[in-house]
């Protein structure tokens, strides 16, 4: 394995081609530690091409320096710019998946720009990534964030609103609130149930909030249940643009997103209360003949890199010599 070293400072790298990665926040420390195959095989790949790696604490004095530098930057966290010399690296919804991207990661990737064209995907290619991806994790449980033991006698539902914590930015990128979500959902709804998940990073403000509003809507249950039981129990899956959200995908539920998202092809996008409650009624029927595995196929496996493949050092290294026109070697 490459060796990955800090950078205490902007001159303590030397001047050659260089590969850099920016790491946001815990990021920084989880590359030098060696936590990730997706960094740990890319700077052997570099390393091979005669390129050295180097992690530095983004947000610096010395992160910002380096970045006009003409060398190999990798923004690692949820850090959306756009240059030249930058892409963009993290975790997709899916464990095991890396977005490689020149403008950024999650709703601000370049998938949110491009266009969905299931007719040029061949079927059985993609039914048998789909039932691969979604076979394991549904059967053992597993999501972006831990989930509590499988439950399979939920109620059913009408639907469920997996809650976030997106409402803080500073850039908002949500059209409707989780309040507004809720209570449009419910009162929509009439007597049927609404399931509301809070989200692992919920602000405690904002859990009081929807705590007291769940109070006065007696068809709303604030459940802590697994997001794949939640999602089986529930008719539409109602979201802003979470990894739940895109997790329901995986059983061909109809999701309603309701912020800027990477993964709207596959959803009914929502900008008002009245949009939702259409939505909320229509849904199930428009996306009953959406092609959930050619989606998964397109967004995962030709657009995002998985580690673990033999082929994962070539594709990102294309990637890197595409965006950087490194010469042939």
């Amino acid at each position: 394995m490459a060796q990955i070293n800090t950078i205490s400072n902007s001159r303590s790298a030397p001047a050659k081609t260089r590969m850099i990665i920016h790491g946001k926040g815990d990021w920084h420390k989880s590359v030098l530690n060696g936590d990730f195959d997706f960094f740990n095989k890319l700077a052997a790949k570099a390393s091979k091409e005669n390129i050295k790696t180097f992690v530095v604490q983004a947000d610096t004095n010395t992160s910002n320096e380096l970045l006009s530098d003409d060398q190999i930057h990798i923004m690692l966290g949820d850090i959306p710019k756009y240059d030249h010399r930058i892409l963009h690296a993290m975790p997709t919804y899916i464990w095991g998946f890396w977005y490689l991207d020149e403008i950024g990661v999650h709703s601000h990737s370049s998938h949110r720009l491009k266009p969905f064209v299931p007719e040029g995907i061949h079927f059985e290619e993609a039914e048998y990534f789909f039932n691969g991806v979604s076979g394991w994790m549904l059967s053992e449980n597993i999501s972006k964030f831990d989930q509590p033991n499988r439950k399979y006698d939920l109620e059913p539902a009408a639907a469920v609103v997996y809650c976030q914590d997106i409402e803080k930015f500073a850039n908002r990128i949500h059209y409707l609130t989780s309040e507004e979500m809720i209570a449009t959902a419910a009162l929509h709804l009439g007597g049927e149930k609404v399931y509301v998940k809070m989200h692992p990073s919920q602000t405690e403000r904002q859990m009081k909030s929807i705590t007291r509003l769940a109070a006065r809507l007696p068809n709303v249950e604030i459940s802590d249940a697994s997001v794949h039981d939640l999602t089986a129990a529930s008719r539409v899956v109602i979201t802003q643009n979470s990894a739940a959200g895109f997790e329901a995908l995986m059983q061909k539920k109809p999701v309603i997103t309701c912020a800027k998202s990477n993964y709207h092809h596959a959803t009914w996008v929502t900008r008002s209360p009245r949009q939702l409650r259409d939505a909320i009624q229509h849904a199930p029927d428009t996306m009953a003949e959406f092609p959930f595995e050619k989606y998964f196929f397109w967004f995962l496996n030709i657009h995002c890199l998985e580690s673990a493949k033999d082929d994962f050092e070539d594709r990102a290294w294309n990637i890197i010599k595409e965006k950087m026109m490194l010469p042939a070697r």
